[in-house]
């Protein structure tokens, strides 16, 4: 990175952004990290704010303290299948949270670039192939739809209040770490420990991923990207993978691996949307397939 950067990191211990902060800590910039759970250990580039009262006030008051230059935003609930009997946790972690720090981005005008972790989610049931960032949103749940609200929010202080923002809608997130469920997951747990399971849907049922890895390397290029940039980019995986294939990689290391599979398709199958727009604009594209994924979730 050619100049100095005091780069907020929401989330700093999750599955994204833990292992973005490590990568920048590479770099010579200061992070500031704002987590409920403290992960790192004491670094002169890093400072960790937990148990904060996350207005947009606090925001400010942050903001001006360290001299904030760049905001890259993964924190929240993170995935459809948390906190559903507490809906307004939900609307609370991911809308408000998102609201009071984008105003606050507002206010101190003094923001580089904003970079918003979105979601598949926002999208709801995909089912046509090949989608580009135009697609409307229709989420299935309220995670999806906290999401979707706070994309479409964001895209309209992108076009009216001269902030840069860009909003990284992630397919599915695998890898180490990652804690919340997650298929891959649970049968990389199942064959590590010997254990049968049967899984919700065909053999042959493919679904978007992408490795944490690319995640990260998708948010710092969006970061160091010196170009014009659009708001919203698709971000997913360099392949479409089948069950088959996935088992078929744990298999490479547990050979007792023998996972069931039901008859028909538990849950919608999700199409691959397109990533051309980032690949074109800002030169970003995954190197990680299901091989070397799941390679490095097991090694």
């Amino acid at each position: 990175m050619k100049t100095k950067k005091t780069i907020l990191v929401t989330g700093s211990s999750g599955l994204i952004g833990y292992p973005l902060v490590k990568k920048l800590l590479n770099s010579e910039v200061y992070i500031l990290g704002i987590d409920p759970r403290e992960l790192f250990e004491k670094n002169r580039q890093y400072t960790h704010l937990s148990n904060i009262n996350l207005s947009k006030d606090k925001f400010l008051e942050v903001f001006e303290k360290y001299n904030v230059s760049d905001v890259i935003h993964t924190g929240g609930i993170s995935g459809p299948m948390l906190f559903n009997d507490q809906p307004f946790k939900i609307i609370k972690n991911n809308i408000f949270f998102t609201l009071n720090l984008i105003e606050a981005c507002r206010a101190f005008n003094k923001i580089n670039k904003v970079i918003f972790c979105s979601s598949i989610s926002a999208y709801g049931d995909l089912l046509e192939k090949n989608t580009d960032e135009n697609f409307k949103f229709s989420p299935t749940n309220l995670y999806g739809a906290s999401k979707a609200s706070c994309d479409l929010i964001l895209e309209k202080y992108f076009e009216n209040y001269n902030l840069d923002i860009l909003a990284l809608r992630f397919s599915t997130v695998y890898g180490p770490r990652r804690e919340t469920d997650c298929f891959i997951k649970d049968m990389v747990n199942a064959a590590k420990s010997n254990k049968k399971i049967t899984l919700p849907f065909r053999i042959d049922l493919q679904w978007p991923y992408i490795h944490v890895d690319d995640a990260v390397s998708s948010i710092i290029a969006a970061l160091l990207n010196e170009k014009k940039n659009n708001y919203s980019y698709n971000i997913s995986g360099p392949d479409f993978p089948s069950y088959a294939q996935v088992a078929n990689e744990i298999k490479k290391y547990y050979k007792n691996f023998n996972p069931s599979f039901s008859k028909n398709n538990e849950i919608k199958k999700r199409e691959l949307f397109s990533i051309q727009k980032i690949k074109k604009d800002i030169g970003w594209q995954p190197i990680i397939d299901i091989e070397k994924g799941i390679k490095s979730f097991i090694m």
